[in-house]
C-alpha cells in the first residue's frame, strides 16, 4: 500500500505493546543513489535521532517498532549519515527534465509501506507557493539522478487531462 509523505508525518510511533505513542515521524530520509529508498525515519526525541525501516514492524496509520531502544542517533547509521550530509531532500525539490525543462517543485511523495520504496513524485509550479498549477504524477522509475539542487527525470511526461473529472493526470513513457 502506498502511503504519501504528508500522511507519513506525524504518524505515531509505538511499542509493540504499549497504549500510548513514545515518539512520532517527523521527516523521511531517502537513498538518492537508490532511486529514493526510504533508508530512514527522522522521529522526535532530539536532534538526529532517527528509527530504521528493518526495526518496523507493522505501519498502517500508526507505526510499530519492537522497543523504544530501536531509535538512535544518525552517526550511528554510516549511510543515512552520508545521505544527510550532501543535503539532498525530495520534498520541495526542483524538477527538470533530462533536456533542462522545468517542472516544478516536488510537494508529495508516495512510498510503498511494504517495501519502503519511493513508488512517484508528485510535482507541480506553484504561484507565489499558493496556487499550484500544471501538477504532475511522476514515477520513480522515470528519475535518471537526484541531485543535491534538483532531481532530473526522464523526457516524455505529459500532462493530460481527465475529461470526466477535469482533473490534470500524467502520463508517463512506459
Amino acid at each position: 500500500m502506498e502511503k504519501l509523505y504528508s500522511e507519513i508525518i506525524g504518524t505515531p510511533v509505538f511499542e509493540d505493546d504499549a497504549p500510548r505513542p513514545f515518539t512520532m515521524v517527523r521527516d523521511l530520509v531517502l537513498d538518492p543513489e537508490m532511486r529514493g529508498k526510504l533508508i530512514a525515519f527522522v522521529v522526535n526525541g532530539g536532534r538526529g535521532r532517527i528509527l530504521s525501516p528493518v526495526d518496523v514492524i507493522s505501519w498502517g496509520n500508526v507505526m510499530k517498532v519492537h522497543s523504544a531502544g530501536d531509535v538512535t542517533e544518525v552517526e550511528n547509521v554510516l549511510r543515512v549519515d552520508a545521505v544527510l550530509k550532501n543535503g539532498v531532500k525530495f520534498d520541495g525539490a526542483k524538477v527538470e527534465t533530462e533536456k533542462g525543462e522545468k517542472l516544478g517543485h516536488v510537494f508529495d511523495l508516495g512510498v510503498d509501506n511494504k517495501t519502503f520504496d519511493l513508488r512517484r513524485i508528485f510535482v507541480a509550479k506553484s504561484f507565489l507557493g499558493l496556487l499550484r498549477y500544471e501538477s504532475r504524477i511522476i514515477s520513480a522509475k522515470d528519475i535518471v539522478e537526484v541531485l543535491a539542487d534538483k532531481i532530473v527525470v526522464k523526457e516524455g511526461t505529459r500532462k493530460v487531462k481527465d475529461e470526466a473529472k477535469g482533473a490534470v493526470k500524467d502520463m508517463a513513457p512506459t
